[in-house]
């Protein structure tokens, strides 16, 4: 009997897994199309890719109204916004995903001994890494004078 019930837990594990892949490719493609976007002092939007990437800034009328200071810092802050909200797109998008991998076996409660492999990959948390060397601002720096990403020298 125990044998039985050992095939049938790796039938349904097997099962699992192919769901997994195939609800990964969902996902890969769903977050292809992800696009953040947000508008400051209404003449200002930016829009990002789902890592957060600014791909498009547009100026509506009346940015003649701003002076250089106030465009860049609407500029800076609407990326910010934007990557935040493809960043919660993202989350949203995983978010059963996730919930289901977690409540699953590992594989050192199935064979005992065996290495737990959740602890040594870092999360899925469907954002990347900041990379030092980016000025790409967060949505933590959104408060921060765009200065500080970009100085005169930058322009």
């Amino acid at each position: 009997m125990t044998n039985e019930r050992a095939k049938a837990e790796m039938a349904d594990l097997l099962d699992e897994m192919r769901w997994q892949m195939a609800e990964v490719a969902r996902i890969q493609r769903e977050r292809a199309g992800i696009v953040g976007r947000a508008t400051i002092r209404k003449r200002v939007t930016v829009t990002t890719d789902a890592n957060g990437v600014v791909t498009d800034v547009r100026f509506s009328s009346g940015i003649q109204d701003l002076d250089y200071p106030e465009i860049a810092d609407a500029v800076v802050r609407a990326a910010a916004e934007a990557a935040a909200d493809a960043a919660r797109q993202v989350r949203e998008l995983m978010a059963d995903f996730q919930r289901r991998r977690t409540g699953l076996p590992t594989l050192s409660d199935l064979v005992p001994g065996a290495p737990d492999v959740r602890t040594v990959l870092p999360p899925i948390t469907g954002t990347l890494p900041r990379q030092s060397d980016s000025p790409q601002p967060l949505q933590e720096d959104a408060h921060r004078d765009p200065r500080h990403f970009y100085g005169e020298a930058g322009w």
